[in-house]
């Protein structure tokens, strides 16, 4: 069984993730003037903060109601991460659609 640090760490390991890949994608986006690329990536980011920052100051209200085993950061990083895995997915695959883009035109500049 694990016991509660090593879950928390656990979660948010792969909580952070999403926050990383938003950056990534905006960079690139900024980088290569993919408009759409580094504004949508920052609304996730946003969305994702405003998240976090919710559950955060719910984290009394969540303890008194809930306790789990792992402790109430456990269930605070589960609660963020399901929140935050669909805009971590639509990042992932924005930003693998904004590279597949960009060699595809390297790709007919070469041949040009």
């Amino acid at each position: 069984m694990l016991d509660g640090q090593l879950l928390f760490s656990m979660f948010l390991a792969t909580l952070l993730v999403g926050p990383v890949l938003m950056i990534i994608s905006i960079v690139f986006g900024l980088k290569k003037n993919r408009k759409w690329l580094w504004i949508t990536n920052a609304g996730f980011l946003i969305l994702t903060i405003a998240i976090a920052a919710y559950y955060l100051l719910q984290i009394d209200q969540i303890a008194a109601q809930n306790p789990t085993p792992g402790g109430t950061g456990v269930l605070v990083m589960l609660l963020i991460s399901s929140w935050v895995s669909v805009p971590t997915a639509i990042s992932f695959f924005l930003l693998a659609g904004a590279i597949f883009m960009e060699q595809r035109k390297k790709a007919k500049e070469i041949q040009a």
